[in-house]
């Protein structure tokens, strides 16, 4: 018998309020329909008996690398599209490669392409190029909000039309029944909340470094998601080959904290389907994770981990259910996908590209070092230390690059250097706008081997580089603009954390 509930309205008045199942007619019908909507409504009750009667049906395919296909209901929500040619100067292929042809055949009716950032593995010019012919003229192009206009400039260039701004933890409607929030991280990462009926069904975090303040946010606004999207492997390399390993632990100690700390269902692998492409990098494949390392990460801690296969059937919620109906089948399939694709791969690399003029690659280190000076505070810059190059195909020569003199001038009777590079690779560092972050990621050079940690230079040397790219500028009138000011203080919740942790890291 269930507990009788006193009236309190009155010191005198000891009527039982009665619930369940005593009493008039009239009573019953009343307790029945509370129930009901309790039942229906209350978000404790939706989310643990497990049972939502809005929620829509749901598709999720893995198309490659980190693009999604989501289905919900009628809306189709593309993700970070990379189908074709490589990314980061060459020093990175699609692994599995996916079907060009499938994939078009599937992209008629896309409704949303979602961008998480500029990375070109996430934002790739070639592939968005090359898709536009086949979408609708009513595509939107989801990015999040920034101080810069430049993402969507440049995909007007190439045909887009419609953009849709994501401002920083705030939902965004699209359609009855989908809202989406972006969760911005630094100054270039973000993570995709997918909202269905005002439920947290997915976050995608593809490369975002969540900390412990990053999660309780998100946890905190917008509660416990059913699954997760994550990286499971290494991105790039330090320029240390002995903290590979160590890189690909961590990548899955991520994950797990991740996993944990949002009360995910399960979380799915994507985002690190890539091979090291070139002479010069192909050492990293040895340490990278597999589907399976991150498999047996999570089985050794008692969470789900589900593997969906490229371009394989998708993962079907029906209409109300909280768990996809295929779930072990789609994860069987996808299994022996990956074990016949990993015993199958021959990591063939591609060839070097022929060396670059001498005089062509001083101008061009010489010509960014000048523009990233003026731009930089002085008490800053005078930090940057003389750093020497070796520079593999032009014989081993040792080039120095002093930031003061804005001088790259070859070294004569010295055989001391920092790093150890391609001409082609160090051209494009300091030709490109992202061209230091590039490297870093291919991962197209070596620190020479008494360097155990990243030489200090190098650090700060590649901050301001990255800053530049996203065109804030470390000094007294560029911090103060009104763009940067605007941008953080939208991003005010959750930015000094990972001001802090990237602190933490450069002083490591």
């Amino acid at each position: 018998m269930f507990r009788d509930v006193r009236r309190t309205t009155s010191t005198n008045d000891t009527t039982p309020l009665r619930f369940f199942p005593y009493g008039s007619e009239t009573e019953l019908s009343t307790q029945r329909t509370l129930f009901i909507h309790l039942f229906i409504y209350h978000p404790f009750l939706r989310t643990y008996v497990g049972v939502s009667f809005n929620m829509s049906t749901k598709k999720l395919h893995l198309l490659s690398h980190a693009s999604l296909l989501i289905e919900i209901g009628q809306l189709k929500l593309l993700t970070d599209p990379w189908f074709l040619g490589t990314a980061f100067n060459s020093g990175w292929s699609l692994s599995p490669t996916p079907d060009l042809k499938k994939i078009e055949s599937v992209l008629g009716d896309i409704d949303v392409i979602w961008i998480s950032h500029e990375h070109p593995d996430h934002l790739h010019f070639p592939t968005l190029r090359h898709i536009r012919s086949f979408l609708p003229e009513r595509v939107k192009v989801a990015f999040q909000d920034t101080n810069s206009e430049k993402v969507f400039d440049a995909l007007e260039k190439l045909g887009y039309k419609n953009f849709l701004k994501l401002p920083h933890m705030q939902k965004v409607r699209l359609n009855q029944h989908v809202e989406i929030a972006v969760y911005a991280h630094r100054h270039l990462d973000s993570s995709l909340a997918i909202f269905d009926q005002g439920r947290f069904w997915a976050l995608n975090i593809n490369d975002t470094e969540l900390n412990q303040n990053d999660l309780s946010l998100i946890h905190k606004n917008f509660g416990s998601p059913d699954i997760l999207m994550n990286q499971f492997s290494i991105a790039g390399s330090e320029g240390i080959p002995d903290l590979l390993a160590l890189d690909a632990k961590q990548v899955l100690r991520k994950m797990i904290e991740h996993h944990k700390a949002l009360g995910a269902s399960f979380t799915v692998p994507f985002a690190s389907l890539v091979t090291f492409s070139k002479p010069d990098n192909d050492h990293m494949n040895s340490q990278a994770n597999t589907v399976f390392d991150a498999l047996s990460a999570f089985k050794s801690q008692g969470l789900k981990l589900v593997l969906l296969e490229i371009q394989g059937e998708p993962l079907v919620w029906e209409k109300g259910s909280l768990s996809p109906r295929n779930v072990e089948e789609i994860h069987t399939k996808a299994e022996q996908f990956y074990r016949s694709h990993y015993e199958q791969s021959t990591e063939e690399t591609d060839p070097l590209e022929p060396p670059k003029d001498r005089t062509e690659v001083q101008s061009v280190v010489e010509k960014r070092v000048v523009g990233l000076k003026k731009k930089t505070s002085p008490l800053l810059f005078q930090q940057l230390k003389p750093f020497r190059f070796k520079v593999t195909d032009w014989d081993d020569e040792i080039w120095e690059l002093d930031f003061h003199k804005v001088r790259f001038s070859k070294v004569q009777n010295s055989s001391r250097y920092d790093i150890k590079i391609n001409s082609q690779p160090l051209w494009f560092a300091f030709k490109m706008p992202f061209g230091v972050q590039t490297l870093g990621v291919s991962g197209r050079y070596l620190f020479h081997p008494d360097h155990t940690k990243i030489p200090t230079t190098w650090k700060l040397f590649r901050i301001l580089t990255s800053l530049e790219n996203a065109e804030i500028y470390l000094s007294l009138q560029g911090i103060l603009s009104r763009p940067l000011l605007r941008w953080l203080w939208q991003r005010r919740s959750g930015i000094m954390s990972q001001v802090v942790q990237q602190y933490k890291r450069f002083s490591s």
